[in-house]
């Protein structure tokens, strides 16, 4: 009998201890979703043609509009694509953003839909079957990029990234139809091709263009002395003829190649291309025009990037605080810090520390005037509180 009841706890103790790793496994086993595959039937290019498309976080539960990353190559680039985008948003170094990938589907149509037609026979001949480029362009013209804002919540700024034959497509596209997209990431660009024609187009289109406002970012291995010839004199075209408003930046990576160089290109493009997203010197532009600089900057990038009216967040205000408190000048922080009371109010914590650090300077009058704004702010302050008091400031005689 003993043994029965043994042999049936011991059954049931196992039975349970298979039941714990079961439902271990099957939370361990979840799926991690970075995004979806969408089908999409083309009438310009007579075939269904699959996008890889990846949300910022939030989007499901939300009413905001984002930007879109186009990424050409997409089985190729979306999987690491979309974590750069993510890091980079989540750090508030660029606006969150779609991430739409486009599949090649095979080498030879790859080949096919990213080149312009070659006479040159070296390309013929490693490459037969190309010369598809302006049917593409019109199927992400005409078809993917009216899907995309049609089926998602978008804002109208659009960014074209891609590499080798891609970045030749995407500097293609950029003067063929430059209102398409606003910013272009051309990765090791295959500029060589077709006798570098396109080289040859794009400085025709940028001596003729009188302004565009848009952002290239464009990367090469290795140095200036040393990199492919056909980048060089793009680069070189644009120092002498750039249209108005529009940016661009040559890259040089010495440490990467050819098959490297897609991965630093999008994370650096990325940085910058949205640089005036953030503000990495504060003092310096509160230097060149006080507060109201750093609110132009700000209203401006959202003008560039598609969020017209953008203001600059509360968070970056405090920063400024911070940081003209930290190289001591207490006055140009109280000017900050008080300068917009409905739309910035000023946070109690700041208020707090600014009247330390009057304090600390023997300048009383100050430190009172900013503990009383502090109590003011948030009437549980008891620091705040017992500093008054001990100034000799009766507490009922607080506003």
């Amino acid at each position: 009998m003993t043994t029965r009841r043994s042999l049936a706890l011991l059954g049931f103790l196992w039975a349970t201890h298979i039941a714990k790793i079961d439902a271990w496994a099957q939370s361990q086993g979840s799926p991690v979703v970075i995004g979806e595959t969408v089908q999409l039937q083309s009438n310009v290019l007579k075939e269904s043609r699959s996008l890889l498309i990846s949300k910022p976080a939030g989007y499901d539960n939300g009413t905001d509009r984002y930007p879109v990353l186009y990424l050409l190559d997409g089985e190729t680039h979306f999987h690491y694509a979309s974590g750069i985008v993510s890091f980079l948003a989540g750090n508030d170094r660029i606006p969150k953003m779609l991430l739409v990938g486009i599949v090649s589907g095979g080498m030879a149509r790859r080949t096919h839909d990213l080149t312009p037609p070659s006479a040159a026979e070296i390309d013929n001949r490693f490459s037969p079957g190309n010369g598809g480029a302006d049917a593409f362009l019109s199927f992400i013209a005409g078809e993917v990029v009216p899907f995309v804002d049609k089926t998602y919540r978008t804002r109208p700024y659009r960014m074209l990234v891609g590499h080798s034959l891609g970045g030749l497509f995407g500097i293609f596209a950029l003067v063929t139809k430059p209102k398409l997209f606003n910013a272009y990431i051309a990765a090791d660009p295959s500029l060589y091709w077709n006798n570098e024609a396109v080289v040859m187009q794009a400085e025709s289109f940028f001596a003729d263009t009188k302004s565009l406002q848009a952002d290239l970012y464009m990367t090469a291995p290795d140095d200036p002395g040393k990199g492919p010839s056909a980048v060089r004199k793009l680069h070189a075209s644009l120092g002498r003829t750039a249209p108005a408003g529009f940016r661009w930046t040559l890259d040089w990576m010495k440490n990467e190649d050819h098959l490297s160089i897609p991965l630093p290109s999008i994370y650096r493009g990325l940085e910058t291309i949205f640089e005036e997203w953030r503000l990495p010197d504060s003092l310096g532009l509160y230097d060149k025009g006080g507060i109201e600089a750093i609110h132009r900057r700000f209203r401006e990038a959202g003008e560039r990037f598609g969020y017209p009216g953008r203001t600059t967040p509360p968070f970056t205000v405090s920063l400024v605080v911070s940081d003209l408190m930290k190289a001591g000048r207490l006055e140009d922080a109280s000017k900050v810090l008080l300068h917009d009371p409905a739309a910035y109010p000023p946070p109690w914590n700041q208020l707090d520390a600014l009247a330390r650090a009057y304090e600390s300077r023997g300048n009383t009058e100050q430190a009172e005037r900013y503990y009383l704004l502090s109590l003011k702010e948030n009437p549980r302050n008891e620091f705040a509180r017992k500093k008054l008091t001990g100034m000799g400031v009766k507490i009922p005689e607080l506003p």
